[in-house]
């Protein structure tokens, strides 16, 4: 699963996975997420790696 969270810590997108799917940066494209910093929170089979992501 794949969160990202803008700077005040509200989601603002949400991905499952589902089989052998996997993520892309560029499936953000077109989501209507303004330029910002956001942060993207990933879940893995041991835990979780949170990320610092920039759009614009």
């Amino acid at each position: 699963m794949v969160e990202v969270f803008n700077l005040e810590g509200m989601p603002v997108y949400k991905y499952r996975a589902q089989g052998e799917e996997s993520f892309k940066i560029s499936d953000l494209e077109g989501k209507g997420l303004p330029c910002g910093i956001y942060f993207v929170k990933i879940r893995k089979p041991h835990g979780f790696e949170t990320a610092k992501l920039l759009i614009c």
